[in-house]
């Protein structure tokens, strides 16, 4: 048993064992908060993972379901402690979404992940540099560096988890082209491909090289939880900065089936991934990227690895204007 998955994840196991519970015991919603005089409404909310089971009310259901003084009772007492405590990113929470607070707690108790990226480097893969300048396009500056700072929290959490989970990249060959960082700091990319060569010893990292064409992956990303002790999945996609939710059985077996697809007809074996990373690394130092651990730029070159544009082609380009919040790069 997982011991540190965090209050989302032990929520989401009390509810789905006292569902079975109740439905166990052949009693309806409607029986048991007539049993206990509480409104649908409020027991709705309860089954329904929008509120915490506060002791006194979890300690009821647990009576009306003759497990309480028992050892499961004990041990569901427990589960619900555990979910009330508060998360480790309570601190940051304000700068969070309700759909990306529920991302990050799902994710600290996860067993399994399963992320298909066409755009950018997975979240969990990500360098302080390169997480900076993707929040920089949509918060304000002062909480670009408190969001940078979560997803540095999430990445140390994921790995002293006890054990480990399961990690599998699925990546267009896009995300390693595209230059985040630009002209100003190229030294960025190449420190994160370089990042993503040494996680490639922790995790499975599997690339789609251009030719391999169409695929649906381009579609938009998506990630795929997978939990322990009968939890069900949890299905994740993207769409303009959003992350989406979903456990609907049929949502998860279609994308279940997309991503094995990707990984067996469309994508390189690893060590093929990995030469391809390298690759790219070497390819864009050696036209103008700077090294790791440096920002710099070679003469005569661009740091989007062509040629340096010729009469202040660069210096008129419009700068792009910072989006508006929810629109941009997702925190997965």
């Amino acid at each position: 048993m997982i011991d540190d998955r965090g209050p989302v994840v032990y929520q989401a196991l009390l509810i789905h064992r006292l569902i079975e519970l109740r439905r166990g015991n052949g009693l309806t919603q409607e029986k048991v908060a007539r049993s206990l005089e509480w409104s649908h409404a409020k027991l709705m909310r309860y089954e329904g993972g929008t509120q915490v089971l506060p002791k006194a009310d979890l300690d009821a259901l647990l009576d009306l379901y003759r497990v309480l003084g028992t050892a499961q009772g004990r041990k569901l007492q427990e589960i619900g402690r555990k979910a009330r405590d508060k998360p480790w990113w309570h601190p940051h929470r304000h700068a969070l979404s309700v759909e990306e607070r529920h991302y990050v707690g799902l994710e600290m108790g996860v067993a399994r992940i399963r992320q298909c990226a066409s755009a950018l480097v997975p979240g969990l893969l990500r360098t302080r540099d390169y997480a900076h300048a993707l929040c920089s396009m949509t918060a304000p500056d002062g909480e670009v560096d408190r969001l940078v700072d979560v997803l540095m929290g999430r990445q140390g959490v994921m790995l002293t988890r006890n054990p480990v989970p399961e990690q599998v990249y699925v990546l267009d060959e896009a995300v390693l082209r595209r230059v985040v960082g630009g002209r100003e700091k190229p030294g960025v990319m190449v420190r994160q491909l370089h990042h993503l060569v040494e996680r490639s010893a922790a995790v499975e990292l599997r690339i789609i090289p251009e030719e391999a064409g169409l695929h649906s992956g381009v579609l938009g990303g998506f990630t795929l939880f997978d939990f322990d002790e009968g939890l069900p999945p949890v299905l994740h996609t993207e769409h303009r900065g959003r992350v989406v939710a979903s456990k609907k059985e049929e949502d998860v077996r279609a994308y279940d089936a997309a991503f094995d697809q990707l990984v067996a007809e469309y994508a390189l074996d690893a060590s093929r991934s990995l030469a391809l990373i390298e690759h790219h690394a070497r390819r864009l130092q050696s036209r103008g990227g700077a090294s790791p651990g440096t920002d710099g730029e070679e003469a005569g070159t661009h740091a989007n690895g062509g040629e340096a544009p010729e009469d202040g082609a660069d210096e008129q380009r419009t700068p792009w204007r910072p989006l508006p919040r929810g629109t941009g790069p997702p925190l997965s």
